[in-house]
């Protein structure tokens, strides 16, 4: 479970990185395939406005702004059209005519940006290479956690978990040596004399008769 987790984050933010170049690809195949399709029509600027995004970064902090225009058009079925797109000309204001382009039956994929603009090219590519990056990144992470850190981090684990190791056992007292003699006394004599042998005279003599 902790190991879901742990990779759950880095792999939604590269699908969401991988989600972005597909879609930066897609938009550039869809805009060359406007400029080649030979389809040109009158278009005009309907509306102009500017969105800004901040990012933060600790201390630092930095801004990017998009204009965007609204167009209308006539598509060539007779059909009055209006679509916005992001990324145009800062010098395209409301009311200005504009020449729209769109591939053969596909008014609804018709752009205002004209043929092999630099800033649109320069743009995708600066998104794909750092897009590039970033999913490279979540995937060594996931590549180091799974090489590196799991296999350390089961190792500590396996090593809190085993008991500690028992005292040894004692050792076996060591066999007498052989021819050892096995008469031996264990302890004290019991037969010492403990008074006066028998027939010793017991008192001292009383008169010269005595003597021997």
């Amino acid at each position: 479970m902790f190991d879901i987790v742990i990779l759950a984050l880095p792999t939604l933010m590269a699908a969401g990185g991988i989600a972005g170049m597909v879609w930066a690809v897609v938009r550039l195949r869809r805009l060359r395939a406007a400029w080649h399709s030979g389809i040109e029509v009158q278009g005009r600027c309907l509306r102009l406005y500017a969105t800004t995004v901040t990012r933060r970064q600790g201390a630092h902090r930095s801004s990017s702004t998009t204009l965007h225009h609204v167009y209308e058009f006539t598509s060539q079925d007779g059909e009055r059209r209006r679509f916005e797109e992001a990324g145009g000309s800062a010098t395209v204001i409301e009311g200005d005519s504009v020449v729209i382009r769109y591939p053969q039956g596909r008014p609804d994929r018709a752009t205002a940006i004209p043929p092999g603009d630099a800033r649109t090219r320069v743009g995708t590519g600066i998104l794909l290479a750092f897009l590039t990056l970033f999913v490279a990144g979540c995937v060594g992470f996931g590549v180091f956690y799974l090489s590196v850190f799991k296999p350390a981090k089961e190792k500590v684990t396996e090593r809190i978990e085993q008991p500690w190791p028992s005292a040894p056992p004692a050792a076996p007292a060591p066999a007498p040596p052989k021819g050892f003699p096995t008469g031996v006394p264990s302890g004290f004599p019991t037969d010492f004399p403990t008074g006066f042998p028998t027939g010793f005279p017991s008192g001292f003599p009383s008169g010269p008769g005595d003597l021997p």
